[in-house]
This record gives C-alpha cells, structure tokens and sequence, in this order.
C-alpha cells in the first residue's frame, strides 16, 4: 500500500498489502464455512481478484473491509499457501469517504451486487476449468447456478475475438452461442464483422455464414437419410450445444447417403408392391409439367367398399374425429376402413403401370402410382387398363427447358425486383392502394392486403441482395400479446410522419404481387424494377440448374460466338458443373473477362442479361 495517513476527499481506489487490512464490525458477512472460503480461494488463485473490496481507513491508517468480507479471508489463506502470489501483494480496495458511506457499501453487499459481463464469466470459469476444477465447484465460488456455469464453460471454446466482441456489445449472446458451432476462427471473425456492419439480422444468416457448406438437419436430404447412416459414410456432423440444430458438413457425402437411402427404397417399393416398373425423381415434389413432358397416361385404385354395419362404424369414428374426441385405437380402426375405402391397385394395373418415387420436403417418401407410359398404352387399352380416349389427339407442346422448381426461384426474383423498385416509389404505393381499397381492381391482388408474405427469396441466396426494410420481419403478433393499444398508438404516433411514411412504403411494398405479366411490366416500367439489380446469375442459383446445351447458347449469346468457333468447343467439352462455374466466372470475375477479351458491348450484354424462361 502507498503510505496514506487521510481520507481522500473523494472515493479512489488505492492497492494496500494483505498485513492493512482487516474485517471491519460493518461488515455483514462475519460468519463463513471454511469450505466456502477455500473455493474462493481456488476461484481467486486461477482467475485473480475479479472485484475490489471496499473499505474505510481509521486512524491508524488501516482498512477496515465493509465490502468484500469472503474476498479478504479467501486472501488471507491464499497468503499462506501460495505466498507469492501476485495477487495478494497488491490488493485493489475502494475507500469510503465517512461511516455513512461505508454503512451504505455494507449494506448493499448483498442486496446489489453487480453481475460479471458474460464476456468474463466465460473467461473465468474457463480457466478454473482448465485447472480441473468442476462445475458444481465453479458455482459455489462464483454464487451462481451449476447450469449457469455449465453454459458459460460451452462458450469458453470461442476464440478470444469472439469474447472481445461479446465484451464490447458488438455481438450478443445468442450471437455467440452460434458461433460455438465453427471451428473456424476466419469464419467467425467474418462473421462478427458483418454482424457490426447489419449485414446478419437473423440467425439462419449466421448460420450460411458459419456453415457455407453444410446443409441443415431440417434439409429433406438429411431428414430422410439420418444422422447415423451419414456417419456410417464418413460425414461430419456439427451440433448446436445451445439449441437442436445440426449441420451436416459434407454436402457431396450426404448426396451419395441420399441416393444410396433412394435407391435402396425404390427396390424395395418395386419388389413388395410388384409395380412393371419404378423410376426416382431428384425434385421434392412432382409437378405437372413432368405428367405432361413424359406424356404419361394413369390408371387409379380401385375403391373398396365397406359393409352396412362397417359404413355406419366409420361414420360414427370420422364424426368422433372431427370433434377431436377419437382416441388411438379409434383412430387406427378409422385408418384401416379408410384404407378399404381407398382401394388398391390390381395386379392387372401393376403389369403395365408403375410409379415414381421421391423424398418431399419433409423428409418423406412419396409415390405417384399409376402412371403408364406412351410405349405401354395401347397394351394398356387393350387389357381393359385404361379407357381409350374418344379426343382427338392433341398437338404435343414443346418441353420447356426450365424446371418447374427453378422458374419458381425466378418468378421469385423478378418480383423482388419490382418490390424493391417500388421502395423509391412511395406516391405509387399509395395510389396503389387506393385503387385496390376502392374495389376497382375486382378479384384481382395488386396488393396482398392480407398482410402476407408474397414469395420474393429464392431457395438459394448466393447471388441475391435485396433492401433490408423488405427482410426485416414485421412485429409477431406473439410480441404485441395484451398492448395497452392508446399507448402505443401513441408512441407510434411520436415518431413523426416520416416514420409513419417510411414504415407504410416497406409494408405496401413487402404485401405487393404484381398480379400478372401485363400488369407487372407495367409497374416495372413506371418504379424502374430490373432483375439484376437485386440478383445475379452464379452456378448455385442457375447454371447448375438447366442443361448442358442451354449453358453453350449462353456463352455464345454473351461472347457473339458460333457454335463452330474452337472457344465454344472448347467450352462444349467440360463437364457440366465446370460450365456452370466458368458462367459464373464470366458474370462476376472481371480478371476472367479481360482474358477472354469481353468488349465493352459484350459487359453490358452480361450485366443486363436475365433468363428468357
């Protein structure tokens, strides 16, 4: 201790030695187990003196302690065991300019004591757990819960970037505990970055970033394969220690684990059904377009039919069903008449038709059944399978070279970009809506009033930016649960109109559809809406996704090439997905450009350029 003969006029700390001290008769704490002293002491011996201590300097020029009795023995023994300890040379006390001062200290001592920043508490417990010390011990030092602590030590892993960052507020917890979930310090800190630059608002986003390249459990790949046979196979899994979420690491195993999965049910499916035939679908659905380019025919199940007293039992289990009042056995006796009343297929359908298997969305198998192909018709009819149609042959359509699922992804798209467009366009909102409000606009949505979400976010995102005001989730109604409604009027009302303006134009334009073609491109044409402004093409989002031939006549279209021309040879050779990356090369590598020798009108061409699906 510096040699102090007065009280400072104003509290200061100064550092005394052990031998300056003593417990002062204001101090609440005289009582304390020895065993509570001695963690303490363990805790203070591998964190430090996490607190001063508090106190009043008497005559002598001692310090009596009011605040911080539990530190100043845990000191005092740490003295006699680890005598050369830093920590109990130079000990940190507050000194209290009068009594009253030092009465108030005590008695606050236990009633408002400050909690540690999370940022310390993970430090501190870390190291006393690199000490071997346990949880439960932990607790008794520190005050606190043993779960408490137990989810303090699962973020001790992160690195210290990440703890700085959680100190200074630029992250928060939940933050944080997502990031216990990479092993990848570049990633974090990546991550940390854009969260302080508003560029990570959600959790799924901090996900994509710490995780580029795995796929979620809730993926249909990863629900309908597991997590033990993608393990078996040699996958990584990563697991939330915070929450369920799981990533499976290794896209490419979980494809091979999928298909293996796929393949393994459709033989089984073929040989216990004894269907002529069985085929897989990739998508996770079955669209009509696939119906209509295979030209399939269908035959459907027969229906059975069920017995007097049967039909009145199932009358009675459906109505019992529908108040919600039927118990398990009921409901598994109401499955099996309704399984009668489905039918089935006969094995006379079975030897000309056959069906498709696919994993939907959810995870599960489905099967479109009764399908016959062009080549089996006629044998079909003949069977008594499937009744001739009397219509004349219509004229076949041409195959639309964009699946479904992808002309979905860019409807999407090209609404987002009038949506966005319309962001600048407040005045036409608003005339917007007054025409939809006076019901001029009949049946037809210019505007989705219902306050839902049109679709405007692709399945895939790389490639595609759009305004924060349209991602920003408007508040749940579960947060606004029993609001004093005057009041909070009120408080909306404070903030001016420019607010009330701002916050009209986000949600007019978040609800806006576009209703059809003709009336979309009108609206684009007046708010200026290009695609590109808030998308653009990469393998993932779109090369990869159409055929090999489609992805020659765009290189030609954007390099002025003939299909003859050895560079477009050249690119007709590489397998598909090199194509696909060499597109997305053309489209954002401007190193690629200039060796390619892009002119001036061909960079316009590939910035402007947008799908003709």
């Amino acid at each position: 201790m510096t040699n102090q003969s007065s009280i400072p006029t104003d509290t200061a700390i100064i550092y005394a030695s052990l031998d300056q001290l003593y417990l002062h008769d204001l101090n609440p704490r005289q009582d304390v187990s020895e065993d509570e002293i001695a963690t303490l002491a363990a805790s203070i011996e591998t964190c430090g003196l996490l607190q001063n201590l508090g106190g009043l300097q008497d005559g002598t020029g001692r310090i009596g302690i009011v605040a911080g009795g539990r530190r100043l023995r845990a000191l005092t023994l740490l003295a006699k065991t680890t005598p050369n300890l830093e920590t109990v040379k130079s000990i940190p006390v507050l000194l209290a300019n009068d009594a009253t001062q030092a009465e108030m200290w005590a008695n606050a001592e236990n009633t408002a004591r400050a909690d540690l920043d999370p940022a310390d508490e993970i430090r501190a417990y870390g190291r006393m757990a690199q000490t071997n010390a346990s949880a439960e011990t932990i607790a008794s030092a520190f005050g606190v819960t043993v779960a408490h602590v137990k989810g303090r030590l699962k973020l001790a892993v992160l690195p210290e970037a990440a703890l700085d960052a959680l100190k200074a507020k630029k992250i928060n917890l939940t933050s944080a505990q997502k990031m216990t979930t990479s092993n990848d310090e570049k990633l974090i800190f990546e991550a940390i970055q854009l969260i302080e630059e508003g560029r990570i608002e959600t959790t799924r986003q901090l996900d994509n970033v710490l995780h580029p390249k795995a796929a979620s459990g809730s993926d249909r790949r990863a629900v309908f394969v597991g997590a033990e046979a993608y393990e078996a196979m040699g996958g990584k899994i990563t697991r939330d220690l915070f929450s369920e979420d799981v990533f499976f690491e290794d896209q490419d195993v979980l494809d091979e684990a999928f298909a293996a999965r796929l393949a393994e049910t459709t033989a089984t499916i073929q040989t216990e059904q004894g269907w002529a035939w069985v085929e897989t679908h990739d998508e996770s659905y079955l669209g009509w377009n696939v119906m209509e380019d295979r030209k399939f025919s269908r035959v459907y199940a027969v229906e059975g039919v069920l017995s007097d007293g049967r039909s009145e039992r199932y009358d009675e289990l459906a109505e019992l069903a529908e108040g919600d009042e039927l118990d398990d056995t009921g409901q598994a006796e109401l499955a099996v008449l309704q399984a009668i009343l489905d039918g089935d297929f006969t094995d006379e359908q079975k030897t000309l038709a056959g069906c498709i298997v696919y994993v939907g969305n959810d995870g599960e198998v489905k099967v479109s059944a009764g399908l016959i192909k062009p080549e089996d018709k006629t044998a079909a009819v003949e069977a008594g399978v499937l009744t001739k149609s009397h219509h004349g042959a219509a004229p076949a359509a041409p195959k639309n070279p964009y699946s479904q699922k992808l002309r979905d992804d860019l409807d999407a798209v090209k609404l987002a970009a009038l949506q966005n467009a319309m962001l600048d366009q407040p005045d036409l909102l608003l005339d917007l809506l007054g025409f939809q409000l006076c019901g001029m606009t009949g049946y037809d949505k210019v505007l989705d009033l219902s306050l839902g979400t049109p679709t405007n976010m692709p399945t895939t995102e790389t490639g595609f930016d759009v305004d924060k005001r349209l991602s920003k989730p408007r508040i749940s109604p579960t947060d606004a649960w029993n609001v004093d409604l005057p009041k909070a009027f009120a408080a909306f009302k404070k903030k001016g109109k420019k607010y009330r303006d701002g916050e009209l134009t986000r949600q007019l334009a978040k609800v806006l559809t576009g209703v059809d073609e003709v009336f979309h491109a009108l609206l684009a044409g007046k708010s200026g809406a290009e695609i590109r402004k808030v998308w653009t093409p990469t393998a993932e989002n779109l090369f990869k996704r159409i055929s090999g031939s489609m992805l020659e006549g765009i290189y030609c279209e954007l390099l002025d090439l003939k299909p003859t021309d050895e560079r477009v040879k050249t690119f007709a050779k590489l397998k598909k997905a090199d194509k696909a990356i060499a597109l997305e090369d053309l489209f954002s590598d401007p190193t690629k450009q200039k060796v390619l020798g892009v002119t001036n009108a061909q960079k316009d061409r590939i910035d402007t350029w947008v799908p003709d699906y």
